[in-house]
């Protein structure tokens, strides 16, 4: 029986658009259920969401280094309720023969020695040593307390009665600390005050407009204000011999981290780390009285060991963005969304082939007319083979450190890799089935595009039917 081509290419017509309209209907309604969700279960969506957290800190005492972070948790958020977002304080052993985490109190700041990690909030604060936690009620702890542990005592600067305040917590009692005029004089210090001890003196830093400054405390006056002319965020830290000032700066359009050390009197020439990338924060701290900096970036947390004025030995402490967890969601749902997908391709083929012409025959030979779930799988596998070159150019350079210090290096990839999959995707289908009528994916599939006379199609031959 000889095929009527313009009467099969109008049912084909009928039926790819009655299966793009439920491609529409499929998708419209996968994004209502989604946009539902969003309203009804706001924290089971978000729960999939990569949200690093807010902060993330390293303390070392007795021995071993501990990291404080603040989180932020989604799963009670609903519409219904009103709940916010609950933020959530851990702390973690960082031993991977002795993990150890537990979520903690909220608290506003920490400061530590080299035994005790001392969590300072409004009103009281609470010390762990590693194995004991106390806490203590103290009117000294106002709003937003920081504080820096001396042989004296505790140092607290806090707001009380809407005045900044400095007290001494010591055994025996309080004592308050008048602060230095021209440190309240200054109405545009910011709140990133911070305190030092070093050498029997506080220190006091805080910013102001190009500048950073500091004075010192001897037990009875404070010392005229100095300033290090330095715009951005400043982080202060001191061991036994010296202070240290650590600041971001760009290097050659790349972000970096410089230091510059007090010591004898004066400020050392600052020095490039040569810790470069795209930070989400980064700070110093003192292990062992050895001085370490933190660093977490968008590919991974890093602890590098300071010494003679350069970064060395970074220790991976884990991944910063993305964590296990997200991927492991993200694996799981890929896999379910991806098995009712291929059962819904199945169940619409067996719908079409009721109605669909199966065979062809021309000039006494029969052809079989490929079904849809074939084309469909066809089509996965010729995806898989084109995103391929690009997939592992993209894997390469993720493991280059200098990926991720050039901003304009990733928007470049990204860009050459969005024009390859456009033009890669047509030469690859236009060549192989115009050379050798079929594609990788069609082989596997056992599909070859022919003329409508059942010849071989060239590149230049447009009219044809996939069998």
């Amino acid at each position: 029986m000889a095929l009527d081509i313009e009467k099969e290419k109008k049912k084909n017509l009928k039926l790819a658009i009655g299966v793009a309209a439920t491609g529409i209907f499929f998708s419209v309604g996968l994004y209502v259920i989604i946009f539902a969700l969003m309203f009804l279960r706001p924290g089971l969506v978000f729960s999939f969401m990569p949200f690093p957290a807010l902060s993330k800190n390293i303390a070392g005492i007795n021995n071993r280094l501990y990291v404080i972070s603040k989180e932020i948790d989604f799963s009670g958020l609903s519409f219904e309720n009103k709940k916010e977002p609950k933020e959530k304080f851990m702390l973690s052993l960082l031993d991977d023969k002795n993990p150890d985490s537990r979520e903690i109190k909220p608290f506003h700041s920490f400061t530590n020695d080299s035994k005790k990690i001392y969590f300072l909030s409004e009103g009281f604060f609470r010390t762990f040593d590693s194995v004991q936690w106390a806490e203590t009620r103290t009117d000294a702890a106002g709003k937003r307390p920081t504080g820096v542990i001396s042989p004296d005592g505790l140092f607290v600067l806090s707001g009380i009665k809407n005045n900044p305040a400095l007290n001494l917590i010591k055994d025996s009692g309080i004592s308050s600390i008048s602060l230095p005029e021209e440190y309240l004089a200054d109405k545009n210090k910011k709140c990133s005050t911070q305190m030092l001890w070093f050498q029997g003196r506080l220190y006091l830093f805080w910013p102001t407009g190009n500048n950073f400054y500091w004075t010192s405390y001897d037990g009875k006056t404070w010392s005229n204000p100095e300033s290090y002319e330095h715009q951005g965020s400043v982080k202060a830290i001191a061991d036994d011999k010296r202070m240290y000032l650590f600041y971001g700066q760009h290097s050659e359009q790349m972000p970096s981290i410089y230091f510059t050390a007090y010591e004898d009197g004066s400020w050392s020439e600052p020095k490039d780390l040569n810790v470069q990338g795209l930070f989400i924060d980064w700070s110093p701290i003192i292990h062992q009285g050895k001085l370490h900096l933190f660093v977490r970036s968008f590919s991974s947390e890093n602890l590098y060991a300071i010494e003679n004025g350069n970064a060395l030995s970074p220790v991976r402490v884990g991944s910063s963005f993305f964590g296990k967890g997200f991927f492991r969601k993200i694996i799981v749902l890929l896999i379910l969304s991806s098995l009712v997908f291929f059962f819904f391709i199945y169940l619409l083929s067996v719908f079409i082939r009721k109605f669909k012409l199966k065979t062809w025959q021309v000039n006494s030979t029969e052809y079989e007319f490929a079904s849809l779930f074939r084309r469909f799988i066809a089509k996965v596998i010729d995806t898989i083979v084109i995103m391929i070159p690009p997939a592992i150019v993209i894997v390469y350079f993720l493991f280059r450190q200098d990926f991720w210090t050039n901003p304009f290096k990733l928007c470049a990839i990204g860009i050459l890799a969005f024009i390859y999959l456009i033009l890669g995707n047509f030469l690859y289908h236009s060549l192989l089935e115009g050379i050798y009528g079929k594609t990788p994916g069609k082989k596997i599939c056992g599909i070859v595009v022919l003329k409508d006379e059942g010849l071989r199609v060239r590149v230049w031959v447009n009219s044809c039917l996939p069998l």
